[in-house]
């Protein structure tokens, strides 16, 4: 049973403008070192950008926001050994998860020249 769906879109001149693809404070309050290990070997605003907009859209499924004093770090998007984004939760994020009965994630992140896209559905 589908418990939540979140989207969400990231235009890349805005990535640019913030400087997450330079500001490596900023990165390490957002994504985990796991993530970082990522973004090294990809070292482009469209994964930042992706990545950034699939821990929103999971946000979107459980109903929450980060509003709500969470770590966008708990939220990993990471990656299967053929390459498709998974999402790892951890901590609160991971608590209110389990707490609404998710059991299965799936997730697509897609780019076009301008933007990043994630859409996830949260299931039971």
């Amino acid at each position: 049973m589908i418990i939540g769906i979140g989207c969400d879109i990231v235009e890349h001149n805005i990535t640019k403008e913030l400087k997450w693809d330079t500001d490596e404070e900023l990165l390490l309050r957002i994504f985990s070192q796991n993530e970082m290990d990522l973004f090294i070997d990809q070292k482009t605003i469209k994964f930042i950008s992706g990545r950034f907009a699939a821990k929103e859209a999971v946000l979107k499924c459980l109903g929450t926001g980060m509003q709500d004093g969470l770590s966008l770090k708990e939220i990993q998007i990471l990656k299967s050994e053929s390459g498709k984004p998974i999402i790892e939760l951890n901590g609160d994020v991971k608590e209110i998860s389990d707490n609404i009965g998710v059991s299965i994630w799936h997730i697509s992140i897609t780019h076009s020249k301008g933007y990043s896209v994630a859409f996830v559905i949260a299931e039971s």
